[in-house]
């Protein structure tokens, strides 16, 4: 009989079955989110009562924290306009209702196109400033988008505000206040598009983006065109904040001056800051976590504007990152592999710009 002998494969033959083993299976991100719209799709209802409608609600302010969070934590650009697309957005919809359209399919067809219209005078900005002009640019246009419901009495009701006509017809003839269908359909809603921007941020369109944040004049020697990624992002972005005004205007009947100004997309900000704005479910969470902590504290007392503003600055201060960045902290730390004593942490995805090798990168 021959002897048996073992053969021992090399090392980079292992990692190569290794990877190709690994590449079949479904990302991890995609795998994590249908867990959590499964488990959102099942238990509020059971629960039901005022659940349902915060929930809602939370979603609908999510997509507006998720816009903020794509153009400010990967983009890099400090928009204070994204909340004048959720406004504008949801007053096109009360308007259109009031000269007799409560076509739900030309409703939505218009708030994405009034939307389209403000995201172009933001990418404009995008094209002639940067930094802290930039900034005061989308801070003072917002500030008068703010002032035209005022000039506006006849059309926009002023400080009145507006109601949206046409009970449930507007909404697909989902019932807000009924059931859980329209629920449901904000839930879709949101996992669609936090699914695309998904995918959008880890294409190589993603990864440029990315990269140009993050290091724009490295970026531009490299080949990519800056201004035509940001002003892709800047309008992306803007849309994602016309579909939450949208469903605002669906869900409450009712639009306000207030949705206009500032403080809204000053809120986006926090939102997204809070929850960590380098990730697609670190604004939604982020805003779920401030509307429900306000709503508790708005019971309580008058006074939790104070305990609110305590929280952020606790939380600018001791997590920067946002709640889910703090996985980055531990990713970046040394890890013991067991029998191999410490060796450390492979990089998060996040600190790869653009999709470029790291070794290119260096290279620069």
């Amino acid at each position: 009989m021959s002897d048996q002998r073992s053969i021992q494969k090399p090392d980079w033959v292992e990692g190569q079955y290794r990877q190709i083993s690994t590449r079949r299976l479904p990302p991890r991100p995609l795998l994590l989110g249908l867990v959590l719209v499964v488990i959102l799709a099942i238990v509020p209802p059971l629960i039901g009562g005022y659940i349902i409608r915060g929930l809602t609600s939370y979603m609908i302010f999510g997509l507006l924290a998720l816009a903020v969070g794509l153009i400010t934590g990967y983009g890099r650009l400090f928009n204070l306009g994204v909340g004048a697309n959720f406004g504008v957005s949801a007053y096109t919809v009360a308007i259109l209702t009031h000269f007799q359209i409560t076509n739900p399919f030309a409703l939505v067809a218009a708030a994405l196109f009034a939307g389209l219209l403000v995201s172009l005078l933001f990418s404009f900005y995008a094209l002639v400033a940067s930094g802290i002009e930039y900034l005061m640019l989308t801070f003072l246009t917002t500030a008068a988008f703010a002032a035209v419901p005022l000039a506006t009495l006849d059309l926009t009701g002023g400080d009145n505000g507006l109601r949206v006509l046409g009970g449930t017809q507007v909404s697909f003839g989902l019932n807000p206040l009924i059931g859980n269908e329209f629920y449901w359909f904000v839930l879709g809603v949101v996992a669609l598009v936090s699914t695309l921007s998904w995918y959008i941020l880890v294409s190589q369109t993603g990864k440029a983006i990315q990269a140009i944040g993050r290091n724009p004049g490295r970026a531009a020697a490299m080949g990519y065109s800056v201004p035509r990624y940001r002003v892709a992002l800047t309008i992306y972005a803007s849309l994602i904040a016309s579909l939450g005004g949208w469903l605002y205007a669906l869900q409450t009947n009712f639009v306000f001056i207030d949705l206009l100004g500032i403080a809204n997309a000053t809120n986006g900000l926090v939102y997204a800051l809070i929850g960590g704005v380098d990730t697609i479910l670190g604004p939604l969470l982020g805003a779920a976590i401030l509307r429900a902590l306000t709503d508790q504290l708005s019971r309580a007392g008058t006074q939790s504007s104070l305990f609110i503003g305590i929280m952020l600055m606790l939380v600018v201060y001791l997590i920067p990152e946002g709640v889910l960045g703090l996985r980055h902290r531990f990713v970046k730390r040394r890890v013991t592999v067991h029998g191999q004593g410490a060796v450390e942490a492979p990089e998060a995805p996040e600190a790869v710009g653009a999709g470029l090798a790291a070794e290119n990168v260096e290279a620069l």
